[in-house]
């Protein structure tokens, strides 16, 4: 429920509305040269300039082989060091996040093969001080956990996520050898092969398991060497690591948030296996060959055909992202736009990868970008690369091969059916004039309106399609061909939850409260409905109550069913959700910093606000609320309060904003940086999210949802 997390959901949200380039349309236009795939050179060239522009992505690398002809295409993009104007090059190393889980996979497999590992034995076996608690409500058995079910993210682990997981100087060299014992503390966050859910920890266990049974006591070091001696170097990856070290980092591209906007470096993994890889397009590239040839000297080519084949699991519920997205060994089966399928696996942490591998015509394409923002755009390059290599090389475009149309969709008899709260995207309603409505989208939209055209399917003014599957007695929601949340059941809470609610601000690793602009605020609340909810990152999660001052959030996709317990020790109230802590703002500890001071505080709805201790009163339109934690200022009113220059092209639908030496440009069409949402024209007045506001020019944002109260602090 982490801030970068909410980021990651708006950027599956995008790469959901993105069509394929029209390849046919296209084809004409260039002149076709067997063995060269001009058409998909230049296919690939004019997206990636058109995404990078859109999504404001700094720069890209790419790879595209073809294993019949030997053909290697290796493309480079932008910025690796924007203010200095160092290009990004086939050399330049990036993050690869996930994709890392692939290599993570492929050392698994290598001690299957030599007689070391089973897949389906308990991993008790193998390590057994390994222990988790069941969860309070939905249960669960570690004992019964298997290395299979780590690969194919059925474990149902608990996933870890707190102190040393992602550093910004350094590798927590300890955290791998920290885990287990951290873990026997924690609570399931699932049955065991119940849900695919995506888990970080299972693989954190594979990298221990790796090196534990190659005899490492220092689990870090352990697997960065086995996977130096076992993969890297056999596959001729002369640049690859699971660690960044002093010799390799200047090659590293640096993170950013958007085009311009250096990023905290925070690219350095602890428990490096579920993600801390580094890597190069000339890499990647050998390394597609060696799969796509067979595995040459890193697996058999049964170990590889086991990868991709969709593992037989018995599982009937969808995950979150594409429905049917279903598991190989370390490689994902996935549903795209216009019904086809690719294999291969996804990354981001600061840098976003995307890697393809088609097996049926031979080709594999590598994208990664160094920004949070290029998560749609390293996907929809290598989608429309290989789209086009196929039919390039086969002179027909990609046979669809899963049909959307017969999706089980639900048709309600009554619309009444499918109201609820949805996991992800929040409340829906059926208003007095029959209208399903999400008053508050929780993906940074504005309220969203759900139209039955027949069928089960529901138009949008976005234009994203929707539907809903019954499987089991479980809702679930689909935005565009995304599964994006489940309907859950929660009770309203009693008086007596009002002592905890409050602003909370999570702690670091000495017990002190982080109070800093990059990290947002912790809301606990009570809705309108009278549910407990956590607020974090401009979402709300709501709580079910298990047992006395213990609740968890329902549903079982990921970032949910965590535990979270409340307790008060003398005048500080603490809230330890997962493997994190938080305190209550007005109950901290002695040692933290002064409370900021209010600048400037306004209610939603109001034309009235406060500047320095100072009531005033508006000439532009009220504040809004769009959706929860996206207050919107109007545009008028920051030239107002903040004495800012503002200029605003009616033609273009865009804004600049000046303070000072600060400027910044902005569009009703294009969503802002940082998973901020996007400006809006409402009605002739232009609204602008606050905390993007506050983000350019160096305000801190409060939130107290209950009020509807924001304080701009100084």
């Amino acid at each position: 429920m982490t801030q970068k997390m909410f980021k990651r959901v708006i950027a599956v949200l995008i790469t959901a509305t993105l069509a394929l380039t029209p390849l046919m349309a296209m084809a004409s236009a260039y002149e076709e040269t067997v063995g060269e795939f001009p058409l998909t050179r230049q296919v690939a060239i004019e997206t990636a300039a058109e995404l990078m522009e859109a999504l404001s992505v700094p720069g890209m690398t790419m790879a595209v082989v073809d294993i019949d002809s030997g053909f290697t295409w290796l493309q480079n993009f932008g910025y690796a060091d924007v203010a200095n104007q160092v290009p990004v090059t086939s050399y330049t190393l990036f993050n690869i996040g996930s994709t890392a889980k692939v290599f993570t996979t492929i050392a698994i497999l290598q001690l299957v093969e030599e007689g070391i590992l089973d897949l389906d034995e308990p991993i008790v076996t193998y390590l057994p001080e390994f222990s988790m608690l069941p969860h309070p409500v939905y249960g669960g058995d570690y004992r019964n956990i298997t290395t299979r079910m780590l690969i194919t993210h059925t474990s149902g682990a608990h996933e870890y996520s707190g102190d040393g997981f992602a550093t910004p100087y350094a590798h927590d060299r300890t955290l791998m050898n920290r885990l287990m014992p951290l873990l026997t503390d924690l609570h399931m966050q699932n049955v065991e092969m119940n849900r695919m859910t995506y888990n970080n920890t299972a693989y954190a266990l594979l990298g221990i398991l790796v090196a534990r049974l190659t005899g490492s006591e220092n689990y870090f070091d352990g697997f960065v060497r086995y996977t130096q001696e076992h993969i890297f170097t056999p596959a001729d990856m002369v640049s690859s690591s699971f660690e960044i070290t002093p010799r390799n980092r200047p090659y590293v591209a640096l993170p950013y948030d958007d085009a311009t906007t250096l990023s905290e470096w925070v690219l350095y993994v602890g428990p490096t296996s579920a993600g801390g890889m580094v890597s190069n397009a000339l890499d990647m590239a050998q390394f597609m060959r060696t799969m796509l040839s067979g595995g040459g000297e890193l697996l058999s080519e049964e170990s590889v055909r086991a990868m991709a084949e969709i593992q037989d699991l018995g599982i009937i519920y969808p995950t979150f992202g594409p429905g049917n997205m279903q598991m190989g060994l370390g490689l994902m089966s996935l549903p795209r736009p216009g019904g086809f399928v690719t294999t291969g696996h996804a990354g981001g942490l600061q840098h976003t990868t995307e890697m393809l591998l088609d097996f049926d015509n031979g080709f594999g394409v590598f994208v990664s970008s160094n920004s949070i923002t290029g998560v749609a755009a390293v996907t929809h390059l290598a989608l429309a690369a290989l789209s086009t290599a196929v039919y390039e090389k086969t002179g027909a475009p990609p046979v669809p091969t899963v049909n959307l149309d017969d999706r089980n969709r639900f048709v309600p008899q009554d619309l009444q059916e499918l109201v609820g709260w949805y996991t992800i995207a929040g409340e829906l309603i059926l208003t007095d004039d029959d209208t399903l409505l999400f008053p508050a989208f929780q993906v940074g939209l504005l309220p969203l309106e759900l139209t039955h055209v027949g069928n089960g399917r529901f138009s949008t003014e976005i234009g994203v399609e929707v539907h809903f599957e019954l499987i089991g007695e479980l809702m679930f929601l689909f935005f565009g061909d995304e599964m994006l949340g489940e309907r859950i059941s929660v009770s309203p809470v009693s008086a007596d939850f009002e002592k905890w609610v409050g602003v909370y601000h999570v702690l670091d690793a000495d017990g002190n409260p982080i109070i800093n602009p990059s990290t947002p605020e912790s809301i606990v609340g009570i809705n309108e409905s009278g549910f407990a909810y956590f607020g974090q990152g401009g979402m709300m999660f709501l709580m079910d109550r298990v047992d006395g001052d213990m609740f968890h959030f329902p549903g079982r996709q990921r970032m949910f069913g965590s535990v979270g317990e409340f307790s008060m020790d003398g005048d500080v109230a603490t809230f330890k959700y997962s493997d994190w802590v938080f305190v209550r703002a007005d109950s901290e500890p002695a040692g933290v910093s002064e409370e900021p001071t209010v600048e400037l505080r306004f209610t939603i709805g109001d034309t009235e606000y406060i500047h320095n201790g100072v009531r005033r009163q508006m000439d532009s339109a009220a504040f809004l609320d769009l959706a929860y934690g996206r207050t919107m200022i109007p545009l008028s009113a920051i030239a107002e309060i903040f004495g800012a220059q503002v200029n605003w092209n009616g033609a273009t639908q865009t804004a600049t904003i000046t303070l000072g030496e600060v400027s910044v440009t902005l569009s009703t069409d294009v969503p802002l940086p940082s998973a901020m949402g996007r400006s809006h024209n409402i009605s002739g007045r232009v609204f602008v999210p606050i905390a993007y506001v506050a983000h350019a020019f160096g305000f801190d944002v409060r939130w107290d949802s209950g009020n509807q109260v924001v304080d701009i602090l100084g």
